[in-house]
């Protein structure tokens, strides 16, 4: 049987997104500032669009009719101004399903006692902090930027070494870095003008003083420093390490017998590794540090009640600009490249500003939700959180999880507890003796207190695990060391040397 080339015709059913369909998808997932961004570029582009806060006058919109009334071509003026009432519209129905016509821009009265006045611009500080949220001054608005991790060792080495000869050869060792905090792995004690075992000596204080992970040689040695600060460079822990092809190559079972360990807890330090930094230099190198803005905010009213609005600062206000629109009409005529073109802006200015109110509508949902199911955070703190994954959300709110992903992720709540990502409060569950689930977060902020608690007798990874299981919390010594590290507390080693030493 010969092959030979030749041309089917075949028919078939698939669906697919329209261009405007992924345009509201994309706005969905923007933060405020992206979304500020994009709304800046299309007013560019779009001659039609104007901020709301342009001049723009209601009554001069309603006498728009009687305007048009006589001019030329006055029959067909009304269909090319159509799209602008929402009469006419040449996106999918997939498009007019996810679109609403409600507008989430007006500020309405309200006979509850909330005062929207104190959510309004001017209740941010000049310091970029919320006023109305207690335990500090907020969320920094304006980015900052740190100084380089060369910079920064430049300054410590000063002060670090007695002689003249330890600081050379440390500025040599330093100068060697690469931006990722890397030492080359070629630079050694000939190249520094000393001794190997001065060479390593110094090397070492150098670890120890910068960033964890700076100053290694080798990936395998950046991950190695970070785990021993944690107190996590064990003997199997060690043999990973020496090892990372292995996994690379997801050999999990020819690990486990290298490690001497059950293959999931090699899926265990895994995990653990690939929440390391490979780059080190980054903690403290030249990074500008994201602005954020609350898109929702949370106030608890005089009779107890949280209510959640959104932040109308951070709402972008566009509005089509009719009377423009008229002009420009008029002007052309029937031109029909000039027709066209008016059909295209103003549907797509018509479309942006649906996709913006369904934007603001689906933050608003999602983020009551949310209030709504950790409501006991609000009056507790962590230890009030409950389980909560995105598909229980979704299933409330009737839309997708992918939906409510892009919607909880680069969005903020402003809250009297703090300003938190909405994804914060999605929380895995953790069983306890009665077969109840506990939000892992609460089992993270009880092994805080129980740290903040702990006297001059330390409180070791398994002696924590052990309390938790007599308040009746099942939780393995190594998911006691995950959250602890996630919090960013050292391992009882340190906290006992800092409190011998009286630093605590």
């Amino acid at each position: 049987m010969s092959l030979t080339p030749r041309l089917d015709l075949r028919q078939s059913q698939s669906l697919t997104m329209t261009p405007r369909l992924q345009q509201a998808i994309r706005l969905l997932q923007m933060t405020s500032l992206e979304l500020e961004s994009a709304v800046a570029e299309e007013l560019e582009k779009n001659p039609f669009l104007e901020r709301e806060d342009a001049g723009y006058s209601e009554n001069e919109e309603s006498a728009l009719p009687d305007n048009l009334s006589e001019t030329e071509g006055r029959d067909e003026l009304p269909d090319l101004l159509d799209s602008v009432n929402g009469g006419r519209e040449d996106a999918a129905d997939v498009e007019e399903e996810y679109l609403s016509e409600d507008s989430f821009y007006e500020t309405g009265t309200r006979d509850d006692g909330f005062d929207e006045a104190d959510f309004s611009v001017d209740a941010w500080s000049g310091s970029g902090g919320f006023e109305n949220v207690s335990g500090g001054s907020g969320v920094e608005l304006c980015a900052g930027k740190n100084p380089s991790l060369y910079e920064e060792m430049q300054n410590r080495i000063l002060t670090m070494f007695d002689s003249d000869e330890e600081r050379r050869i440390a500025f040599a060792i330093t100068e060697n870095l690469d931006e990722s905090g890397y030492l080359a792995s070629d630079f050694g004690a000939l190249d520094a003008g000393c001794d190997a075992e001065t060479f390593e000596r110094i090397l070492e204080r150098l670890q120890e003083a910068a960033p964890t992970g700076a100053y290694a040689r080798s990936l395998t040695e950046c991950f190695a420093l970070q785990l021993k600060e944690r107190d996590r460079l064990d003997p199997a822990m060690a043999a990973f390490l020496n090892h990372l092809d292995l996994a690379a190559r997801r050999e999990y079972k020819k690990l486990s017998e290298i490690c001497g360990v059950d293959v999931s807890d090699v899926l265990d330090m895994y995990e653990e590794i690939k929440r390391l930094s490979v780059r080190p230099a980054a903690v403290s190198g030249g990074e500008v540090a994201p602005a954020v803005v609350p898109d929702v905010l949370v106030r608890r009213l005089k009779n107890g009640d949280l209510s959640v609005v959104l932040n109308q600062a951070a709402l972008p206000r566009v509005l089509i600009n009719r009377e423009y629109a008229a002009e420009v009409a008029m002007v052309s005529g029937k031109s029909r490249e000039a027709r066209k073109f008016m059909n295209e802006s103003l549907s797509s200015a018509n479309f942006l500003i649906k996709a913006l109110n369904q934007r603001a509508e689906t933050i608003l949902k999602v983020a009551t939700e949310i209030v709504e199911r950790q409501r006991e955070f609000f009056d507790k703190g962590e230890e009030g959180l409950v389980p909560m994954v995105l598909k229980d959300v979704a299933q409330s709110v009737m839309l997708h999880e992918s939906t409510v992903s892009r919607v909880t992720s680069g969005k903020y709540m402003a809250t009297p507890r703090g300003v938190f990502e909405l994804k914060y409060f999605f929380t895995q569950g953790l069983e306890n003796s009665s077969g109840e689930s506990c939000s892992s977060r609460s089992v993270q902020s009880r092994i805080r207190a129980l740290i903040d608690g702990e006297g001059l007798k330390v409180l070791s990874d398994d002696g924590l695990a052990a309390l938790l299981k007599k308040e009746g919390i099942e939780i393995a010594r190594r998911t006691v060391a995950k959250y602890r590290e996630a919090m960013g507390i050292p391992p009882s080693s340190i906290r006992k040397r800092e409190k011998r030493a009286g630093k605590v």
